[in-house]
């Protein structure tokens, strides 16, 4: 069986090496995987990149009320998983003021409005940026791939590759990600595509408009093999150390179950 690793282990390894533990090897007496605390915020990133991947993957034919239906279906079909294992909403993540029983509605609207900002400013206001054609009825959305990075397996999935190679990932919440994602992603490219992206960026829900262009040209091969390197050796050496930090522990969706938390 192939250990392949991704973006979000690295970025989780870093932040805390004891919740990577925690998320994904620990079990409980019984050989089942930890709880892990839910969110509202988490249902509505999956819907609306749902509707985008339907949209975009329709030729963007599809009306925004069907988008938006889209969007809705797949809210309540993640929101009500979470439900099953969670019923309770008082052990809901709030988010601010308001707890699960406030929040879970409220991400609904927030999620359709995204879901309205994404089709409008591929529609009204930059029609130009189109994704990648991959082949006669595949376009570079939510496009899944596998590649090694040195002697790494990894794998994952890139939202959207415009048509001159730059990639760009959807945001939901309130801030983009880190140049390592799109880094990773500029080194997919150049490897499956042979073509080497120099920048990339974030597609805002919140703003609804992309980032400014991130500079990638330090992420070479080499550097991405040495930072995934660095990652596989650590988890097969079960190296997971901790790093209490109020800041992380609060959103922490392991530490209840976690020794070091803080805050």
């Amino acid at each position: 069986m192939v250990d392949y690793r991704s973006v979000s282990q690295v970025k989780e390894l870093d932040d805390c090496g004891y919740r990577y533990y925690l998320h994904r090897e620990a079990t409980d007496e019984d050989g089942n995987r930890l709880w892990e605390r839910p969110a509202a915020w988490l249902p509505q990133g999956l819907g609306v990149h749902e509707a985008a991947e339907a949209w975009e993957k329709s030729g963007r034919t599809m009306t925004l009320e069907e988008a938006q239906k889209i969007f809705g279906e797949s809210y309540d079909a993640h929101t009500n998983r979470l439900l099953e294992t969670t019923p309770n909403l008082d052990f809901w993540f709030r988010s601010g003021p308001y707890g699960g029983d406030q929040d879970i509605p409220r991400r609904y609207e927030i999620g359709m409005e995204q879901t309205a900002r994404y089709v409008r400013y591929y529609t009204e206001k930059h029609p130009e940026e189109k994704p990648l054609r991959l082949s006669e009825d595949e376009f570079a959305v939510e496009w899944p791939f596998e590649v090694k990075f040195g002697d790494v397996p990894v794998r994952g999935v890139i939202d959207f590759v415009l048509e001159d190679g730059k990639p760009r990932d959807n945001k939901t919440g309130n801030r983009p990600g880190d140049p390592f994602q799109l880094g990773t992603y500029a080194g997919v490219i150049e490897q499956l595509l042979d073509v080497k992206p120099t920048t990339g960026d974030f597609w805002m829900g919140k703003s609804g408009k992309p980032t400014i262009p991130i500079d990638l040209t330090d992420w070479t091969q080499q550097r991405l093999a040495d930072v995934f390197g660095d990652a596989d050796e650590r988890i097969r050496n079960q190296q997971f150390d901790p790093d209490p930090d109020p800041d992380k522990c609060r959103f922490c969706p392991m530490a209840h179950a976690c020794e070091y938390s803080v805050g």
